[in-house]
């Protein structure tokens, strides 16, 4: 999963272009990592009183990466025609989302957008710090599971055959698991390609399974089910919805857009529903109470300060609060689920080398016994 502000999607004006924003490293494209540089480059020029736009073009000048210089580019020919900054971001949906030029609008029109611009960076910095916990949680498994998976392949499809004519000679008296090394060895040096051709296939087609809406939403559901990783992956959700709720409402954005930006960014069908409920609510006049009530998703305490702070006028101090709890309460989770990962996925590695080479050793053992 990506954790970041948020993805290009529905325009936030006439103007903006459908595009989806991501966080990628080549050259082509635009990510995070971009944005952020942007961010706080042009909060530092803005800071100094370098006008608009002569510090975009100074960005632009010195951006290395092609596709950045095109969009900061045509910032620039969008401001000297005249048009404010948050309308020139919007036609560049690619780089930055609606709850970014939203919030940009509202600082122009308060005479803040230095402060706000700083703001919006720290959102992403913080947006990365979860990414990066989750990326560490799950990259020391997957080494181990892709260092397991090329052991026990060269075992099979190298090892295994240089003894095969050894192990004819007493075949009968071979160990079970031997015999199945054995036969799985032949069908992968018989079938290897056309397994990784199937694998290859089965992935493609999942890939376009999933780039439909009720095959996803199954998923989704699938994984909310989980014990502890339905409940992780709903609270990267959460913390995000919440953080860019806080931030409009803090910065005069209405409710009802708040509602609508943060609906967009919201990554599961659940909580996207639980935003539309919530933006129905308030547009019916009952407040986010009614809807919040009907989201079981919501922890109770989160759903009880909410309704709190929508009555006493603090909602965006209890979103920003309970953003930056379930950040910490996040991190810690996933910290601790690396911890008890990765012992597991060290023990299940050397039980598997273990059976493999026993599955060789033993029938040797026998042979030589046999012989003296």
């Amino acid at each position: 999963m990506a954790i970041e502000l948020g993805s290009a999607t529905g325009p936030a004006s006439p103007d903006a272009q459908p595009a989806r924003a991501g966080l990628s490293l080549l050259p082509g494209r635009v990510g995070v990592a971009d944005r952020i540089a942007f961010t706080e480059q042009l909060a530092l020029l803005l800071e100094a009183s370098v006008p608009l736009h002569t510090a975009i073009h100074e960005l632009q000048r010195q951006s290395r990466k092609p596709a950045v210089r095109r969009v900061l580019g045509e910032l620039h020919t969008d401001i000297l025609d005249g048009k404010p900054l948050s309308r020139a971001l919007a036609r560049q949906p690619a780089m930055f989302p609606a709850t970014y030029t939203h919030l940009v609008a509202a600082a122009e029109e308060g005479g803040f957008l230095p402060q706000i611009l700083e703001q919006l960076k720290e959102l992403d910095e913080k947006a990365q710090s979860l990414r990066v916990a989750l990326i560490s949680a799950l990259t020391y498994p997957a080494v181990l599971l892709s260092l397991s998976t090329v052991v026990v392949c060269f075992i099979l499809l190298w090892v295994f055959p240089r003894f095969a004519d050894l192990f004819e000679s007493i075949h009968d008296r071979l160990p079970f698991t031997t015999l199945i090394l054995m036969a799985l060895s032949d069908f992968l040096r018989q079938y290897g390609g056309l397994v990784l051709a199937g694998l290859a296939a089965a992935l493609l087609a999942g890939r376009r399974l999933l780039a439909s809406a009720a095959p996803r939403a199954a998923l989704e559901r699938g994984l909310m089910a989980v014990p502890g990783l339905g409940q992780t992956l709903m609270g990267i959700h959460m913390v995000r919805v919440f953080r860019i709720l806080s931030l409009s409402l803090k910065h005069g954005v209405p409710l009802l857009k708040a509602l609508a930006a943060a609906e967009e960014v919201a990554s599961t069908a659940a909580l996207r529903t639980g935003m539309q409920r919530m933006r129905v609510s308030v547009e019916e006049g009952r407040g986010l109470s009614a809807a919040l009530a009907e989201l079981d998703f919501i922890p109770p305490l989160a759903q009880e300060m909410l309704a709190t702070g929508e009555r006493t006028g603090h909602l965006a101090k209890v979103l920003e609060r309970l953003s930056e709890h379930y950040q910490r309460k996040l991190e810690h989770r996933l910290a601790t689920l690396a911890k008890i990962v990765e012992p597991a996925m060290l023990l299940i590695m050397g039980a598997l080398v273990a059976m493999i080479v026993s599955a060789l050793i033993l029938p040797i053992f026998k042979l030589s016994a046999a012989v003296h």
